[in-house]
Parts: C-alpha cells; sequence; structure tokens
C-alpha cells in the first residue's frame, strides 16, 4: 500500500508547473523517492505541526531557527512534544502573523516551559484589541517583555537574512488598511526564498485584502499556505498570483471541501493537510521534497483514495 501512495505522489508531484500555473519549473517531489540532497548541501526546512485549525511552523537552516506561529494554548503540550523530539530548545525567531490564540495562543506556556527566545517579530498596536475576537495581544506582549524577548516592530516589506534563504514580510500597508478590516485581514505573511524556490505562509488574510496584497507585490512562490487555514475560498487574483505547485492546509480536508473544489477549478491540485500528520518540506535552493507522516493506518488509506482522486483529474 505504501508503494502505491508514494507511486500516486510521484505522478503526482511530478506533473509540469505549466499545469498548475507556476513561473517556474522548480521540481517537487515525494522524499522517499527523490534523488538525495547533495552531501553538505544546506537544506531549508519547513516543518509544519499536525494542529488543526490553529497554526504552528518550523523553520530551520543550519543552526538557525523561527517558529511561524506557535499554536493554540490548548496545543502546546502538542506543540512542546515535536520541539523536544526535534532537540530545540531555542528559537531564534517567533513571527507572529497576527495575534489571534490560535496563532499565538502558546507563547506565554512556552515561555513558562523554559524555552528560549532571541526575538519576537510583532505587527500589530501592544494594546491592540478586537470585540468578539479571541485577541490575545496585550498578555503576550506583556510576557514576552517580562521575559526579556526583544520585539522587533514589522512592516510590510521589511526583508531580513535566514541563513541563507531571505525572507520578507508583506502586509497591508497601513495607509490602505480600512475600518472594516479585521485582525484576520492584517496579518502578515512571510514569503520565504532561498536559490530558485520560495514558499508564502499567509497566516488568516482573508479574500478582499488577498486582492489588495496580489496587486501590490511580486507573491510568486512554488508552496502555498492556504489562507485562514482553508475556511474560506481564497481571492482568484490572489491565487493566479502566487500559482503554487503545491498548496497545504492546517486544516482537515473534511473542513476544507469548497477550498479544495476552488484550487481544482484553478488548476491547482496538489495539496495536503496537517491534520493527516507533520508535513516537512525540505529545499537546496533548486528543488523541493515533501514528506508526510501519518498519524495511523486509517489516515493513510484516506490518504491513498485522495491522492488517486487527483490522478483521475
Amino acid at each position: 500500500m505504501r508503494r502505491r501512495l508514494t507511486a500516486l505522489l510521484m505522478a503526482l508531484l511530478c506533473l509540469t508547473a505549466a499545469a498548475c500555473g507556476a513561473a517556474e519549473n522548480v521540481p517537487i517531489a515525494w522524499e522517499e523517492d527523490a534523488e538525495p540532497f547533495p552531501e553538505g548541501a544546506e537544506l531549508l526546512t519547513l516543518t509544519v505541526f499536525p494542529l488543526v485549525g490553529s497554526d504552528c511552523m518550523l523553520l530551520t537552516f543550519g543552526e538557525h531557527t523561527m517558529l511561524v506561529d506557535t499554536g493554540d494554548l490548548t496545543m502546546v503540550k502538542d506543540v512542546d512534544a515535536l520541539l523536544k523530539a526535534m532537540g530545540i530548545t531555542r528559537v531564534d525567531t517567533v513571527f507572529c502573523t497576527h495575534p489571534h490564540a490560535d496563532h499565538i495562543g502558546a507563547m506565554i506556556p512556552l515561555i513558562r516551559r523554559g524555552y528560549e527566545f532571541g526575538e519576537y517579530i510583532n505587527f500589530f498596536p501592544h494594546d491592540y484589541y478586537e470585540k468578539a475576537q479571541n485577541v490575545v495581544q496585550e498578555k503576550t506582549i506583556a510576557a514576552v517583555e517580562a521575559a526579556g524577548i526583544p520585539i522587533v516592530e514589522g512592516k510590510t516589506e521589511d526583508t531580513f537574512a535566514f541563513g541563507g534563504a531571505v525572507c520578507t514580510a508583506y502586509r497591508i500597508p497601513d495607509e490602505r488598511i480600512e475600518k472594516t478590516m479585521n485582525c484576520n485581514s492584517i496579518s502578515a505573511m512571510l514569503m520565504v526564498r532561498y536559490g530558485d524556490c520560495s514558499i508564502l505562509l499567509t497566516g488568516d488574510v482573508e479574500e478582499y485584502a488577498q486582492g489588495i496584497l496580489a496587486s501590490l507585490y511580486d507573491l510568486d512562490a512554488d508552496i502555498l499556505k492556504f489562507p485562514h487555514h482553508g475556511l474560506n475560498k481564497a481571492n482568484p487574483n490572489f491565487l493566479g498570483e502566487v500559482s503554487p505547485l503545491f498548496t497545504f492546509f492546517t486544516n482537515g480536508s473534511n473542513r476544507t471541501k469548497q477550498e479544495q473544489e476552488q484550487l481544482r477549478r484553478s488548476g491547482f491540485r496538489r495539496m495536503t493537510f496537517s491534520s493527516w500528520g507533520t508535513i516537512t518540506f525540505r529545499t537546496d535552493g533548486t528543488r523541493w521534497t515533501v514528506r508526510q507522516e501519518f498519524t495511523d493506518g486509517k489516515i493513510r488509506k484516506h490518504a491513498e483514495k485522495f491522492f488517486s482522486s487527483w490522478q483521475d483529474q
């Protein structure tokens, strides 16, 4: 069964980039069947933690580490266990896309559990509050300050090095923010570029804001984190601007059916879901590999059926 699954994945992942509308023909292959990266190659790795409806992703490059959001308070045990399994006790940078509890709620307990943090990149006023939304900005900022963690006040188009990669933050510019835009829509997105390869982590930016961002910035990326966990459809212009080769959801396949169908109709068929297990992307700057650690046999069978449906299209 495992060989059948990987064969299906290879058939899908080796489709031409043109079929998905991508501007660059960057190869993406399932890790089990890919050629090993050259010995000594410097690799950029993104690990997507298997949380459902909550974001926590770890970027690594050599000894450099960055958390893009930290997950929800209720999931801190899972985040803690995954970090420990990877041997992570210090994180150089926390990139906070926006201060909703499902994205940054675990920051305080991670501090209390003894993790060291080099800096905290923040894009919102320290007293940011949104009525009827689960915003945890004030108490998180207070805890970060109390722990002596430097706070970097980010803004759109800020660019910084991450090992051999280059990271750029994209957010609705202050002068374009409208009163009706909520915390999600003014999320900071993170573009990570390494050599010819790129990945776009979108926070919870919603459809209207996606259209503005697509009109302002070059967002072309090989891999896309579908915005807002896949709970809402994406702006078609945004999808066209990104033109992803591969899309992942920080949610389950049953909760994102409309969004999957939108991707299929647009010609973007390669996707997977954090609810199935930890997702790992690696690149040496010339190509990507993808791996997913399925949580159990039942999930594996479900994934096999899902991947088969891609091949039939």
